[in-house]
């Protein structure tokens, strides 16, 4: 069954952060990018895609020439540069990141090329999932630095560390306040003491980071996980680049801040320390498959398991924000 732009506008506004102040001005102008979209490639919209943070993603079938071909349509907003992510699209041209199909920068909108399942779904192993995203990384700091945003060496840790600064003390949610149907976060009555450790610790990293910065940059994806990785045929590649200089050691720490469900098992049937020895393993084995420093692979993946987290929470994902700074809680040790 086909979507109308009526279901995609209303999946839109069901978005948890909708009811934040900045996104009124963004839903307000989105009917009309929408309809402008489907009207120039002809689009029948075939599902809507709500699993990232942003404005709903498509799939459709495209009328491109005379042809109608399978595509994903993705519009900017909600916090993506869609224009940086197309200078590294452009650049790549297919290697190691998914291919542009067209793209209209008045919209704000991009056709790409449809790709399969995610790494997530098709690898549930983290070994194996890593060894994936190292090869796909290779590929990707190949590209010349002047494709990504000139960040000075020490700006992303000096950007990660404000994050931790200006994020509320606790994370407490009053009953009926912050999630769909006035439904209270699960995990409120601990969240305070789990924030505090958690925060003070990837604060100090931060600051640890931010000190001593790398002179080594590369293009960085900026959020390889493996969501962030679709089949495309009988290999994997890249979506969602965020296209930044950075040290090549924080693109693989990101690769390695999720797997809680794996850390909260290992922990409750091994015992204490278990998912962290775990955890610790998995980033000893991609760090060094990189030659890149595990300790400072470590202290990101720490940084941005955190800071992930409070930018959940900040979006109205209440329990998913929590649920990262619980995992965060038990790595600290």
């Amino acid at each position: 069954m086909m979507l109308t732009t009526t279901d995609v506008v209303r999946l839109a506004h069901s978005r948890p952060w909708a009811s934040k102040p900045w996104s009124a001005e963004l839903l307000e102008v989105f009917p009309d990018r929408l309809e402008r979209a489907v009207d120039r490639w002809r689009l029948s919209i075939e599902r809507a895609h709500l699993e990232g943070a942003g404005l709903p993603v498509l799939e459709v079938r495209a009328r491109l020439g005379s042809a109608e071909v399978p595509a994903v349509v993705k519009f900017d907003g909600a916090g993506s540069d869609l224009q940086q992510q197309l200078r590294v699209l452009l650049a790549a041209d297919g290697t190691g990141y998914v291919r542009v199909l067209e793209h209209d920068a008045e919209l704000g909108v991009v056709l790409l090329e449809r790709l399969g399942p995610t790494l997530s779904r098709e690898l549930r192993d983290p070994v194996s999932q890593g060894d994936v995203i190292a090869g796909l990384l290779e590929q990707a700091w190949q590209l010349p630095l002047q494709v990504g945003l000139p960040f000075a060496p020490d700006e992303k840790a000096v950007s990660l560390l404000a994050a931790i600064e200006e994020a509320p003390e606790a994370p407490v949610n009053p009953p009926g306040d912050g999630q769909p149907g006035g439904r209270a976060s699960s995990r409120a009555g601990a969240a305070e003491p789990v924030r505090r450790r958690a925060v003070e610790h990837a604060r100090d990293l931060a600051r640890e980071l931010a000190a001593s910065p790398s002179s080594t940059q590369v293009v960085a994806h900026g959020d390889p996980h493996p969501c962030n990785v679709l089949r495309r045929g009988a290999k994997f590649t890249f979506i969602d680049p965020d296209g930044f200089r950075c040290e090549p050691e924080y693109d693989a720490a990101v690769a390695l801040r999720d797997h809680q469900l794996v850390i909260d098992q290992l922990e409750q049937n091994q015992g204490a320390g278990a998912g962290r020895r775990w955890h610790r393993e998995l980033v000893r084995r991609l760090a060094l498959r990189l030659e890149l420093d595990v300790d400072r692979v470590a202290a990101w993946a720490f940084v941005e398991r955190v800071t992930t987290g409070l930018h959940l929470s900040a979006l109205g994902y209440l329990d998913e924000g929590e649920s990262w700074l619980a995992t965060a809680d038990t790595l600290v040790g």
